[in-house]
């Protein structure tokens, strides 16, 4: 605190060293070797009451995740650096005891860069996102059966999609290629929690949304066949397009009885930001695009049902639920895709896609031994007629069957045992299937659209904690983690790649698939304090 019940303030910084730490545990033949990764990050807020109606807060957050991987014996080497940087200023008011509101000023911005080099031969991408949002909400108690929620919010957006830097020989190309997008964003959204009696619960809401591309920006009239014939300039915040529309959302619960309820949902939703995936590769060079006067926002409905259950005088909770959704304008890169100069949005083809699915949760909420099991069983397909043959396949966040077991034990008042398993499906994906040298350059023949898989994602954590009893008097209170990640050092694939080994002149080349992966085996001791 700086003045007690007035003003206080928290600081923390971390820095992981799990690449340092991993080392000793990493052959030289296993997947792991040559790869490294660590995060660092640092928090700030501070928060001043006024009076009893008043209270700001302010808060900032910046962080940096680093994946890299060197291999001497390996012919590709990548570097990607990733980090978000936050501000947030909250202003919240009380105007009686039942209405309050929140003012937020947030900024926020996200880099994100791709360097990867083999042979003779670098390519670099980077990407970005620039926001600014000025938001307001208000939670009003009309009645002791009525929660209403309500509020608007406007956003300002600078996109960077795709800039290419490269090298081949001594040849070193970087083209001014920044297709930077300026977007504005507004919505107002109403809602209300309406509990009926002891039986029925309703929440049902709408919002209206906008979005519209501003200047700069040039767009260009094609002919046929995309080559450029004229031009339009729109000058800085000069609107260029915008898409508007309701998403509405009802959620209805009927209880049984006391431990027994049926809920139902059904959504609609508008996505204007976008994450386009390459099919055409395991590397992780996602990117974020907005909508435009080329790309239309992403339209999805959701429905939902399922039976909630609790047993033992509610000790355990039980779920079961199934979903469908309906997804219109989804994005995809056009086959035979290769990073260029082009602005990303001449590279996109639309489709559509759906999912569907199971989830299930169990939940042990008393007792010296607590936990959950969570499983989902799902399926999510892309169809488009540009790819595939216009054959549907399966989504590249596909994943048949998803895990998680979280179990808890109190040993006794100083000790407690804690272990995590999870399992999943591994990625689909588009492997090249054959390989030719053509006038003397090597080509690749694909497979279909996303045909393979990655191998399947699991490892089981551990923990030991201890919590010292606490001295009368003493300010400072501490207890120790000991754990250790990935128990059975399991080799979870992070991306593929093609090693080239000969050379095509000597006609001895030859082609592997290796396997990148991040953790092995590594424990850890943690010691945590307050004062």
């Amino acid at each position: 605190p700086i003045k007690k019940e007035k003003a206080s303030f928290i600081l923390s910084a971390r820095r992981t060293y799990a690449d340092a730490l991993a080392k000793p545990f990493i052959k030289k033949s296993s997947s792991f070797y040559g790869s490294g990764y660590y995060f660092y990050d640092i928090n700030a807020k501070i928060n001043y009451r006024f009076s009893e109606k008043d209270r700001l807060y302010l808060s900032g957050y910046f962080g940096r995740d680093v994946f890299d991987f060197r291999n001497a014996k390996r012919s590709f080497k990548t570097n990607i650096p990733w980090g978000n940087s936050t501000a947030t200023l909250r202003w919240n008011h009380v105007f009686h005891r039942r209405l309050f509101a929140n003012t937020t000023l947030v900024y926020n911005d996200y880099k994100f860069r791709f360097a990867a080099e083999q042979e003779n031969f670098e390519l670099g991408l980077s990407s970005g996102i620039k926001d600014g949002t000025l938001k307001t909400d208000f939670d009003y108690y009309p009645l002791p059966d009525h929660k209403l929620k309500f509020g608007g919010l406007l956003t300002y957006h600078r996109f960077i999609p795709n800039v290419v830097s490269g090298r081949q020989d001594s040849v070193v190309f970087t083209p001014n290629n920044e297709s930077v997008k300026y977007a504005a964003e507004t919505a107002i959204y109403l809602q209300d929690d309406w509990e009926i009696g002891d039986k029925w619960k309703i929440n049902y809401g709408i919002r209206w949304g906008t979005f519209t591309q501003i200047g700069p920006y040039k767009k260009y009239t094609r002919d046929a066949n995309g080559n450029k014939l004229d031009s339009t300039s729109y000058k800085n915040f000069e609107p260029v397009k915008t898409y508007a529309g309701l998403e509405p959302r009802l959620t209805i619960r009927y209880a049984l009885d006391d431990a027994t309820s049926f809920k139902m949902a059904v959504t609609r939703n508008l996505q204007f930001i976008h994450l386009v995936s390459n099919s055409g590769t395991t590397l992780p060079t996602d990117l974020w695009v907005p909508s435009t006067y080329i790309v239309k926002p992403q339209i999805s409905w959701l429905y939902a049902a399922g039976i909630f259950k609790n047993f033992n005088d509610n000790q355990f909770e039980t779920s079961l639920e199934l979903y469908y959704k309906n997804m219109q304008n989804q994005l995809e890169y056009k086959e035979g895709y290769t990073p260029s100069l082009k602005d990303p949005e001449e590279e996109f083809v639309f489709g559509r896609g759906w999912s569907y699915g199971a989830e299930l949760l169990i939940n042990k909420l008393r007792g010296r031994l607590t936990g959950w099991l969570g499983y989902t069983l799902s399926w999510t397909w892309r169809k488009f007629n540009d790819l595939n043959e216009g054959l549907k396949y399966p989504a590249k966040y596909d994943r048949r069957h998803d895990l998680s077991i979280v179990a808890n034990y109190d040993i006794n008042k100083q000790w407690k045992a804690g272990a995590v398993f999870v399992y999943g499906t591994g990625n689909a994906i588009t492997l090249p299937e054959r390989f030719y040298v053509i006038n003397g350059v090597l080509t690749q023949e694909y497979s279909r659209l996303n045909q393979y898989r990655m191998k399947a994602y699991h490892r089981m954590d551990v923990s030991l904690t201890y919590v010292p009893i606490p001295k009368k008097k003493k300010k400072v209170s501490s207890y120790w983690v000991f754990s250790i990640y990935n128990l059975y050092s399991r080799l979870n694939p992070y991306f593929i790649y093609y090693d080239q080994t000969g050379s095509i002149t000597n006609g001895n080349v030859e082609v592997s698939a290796k396997q990148v992966s991040l953790f092995p085996i590594l424990p850890a001791i943690t010691w945590n304090f307050k004062f």
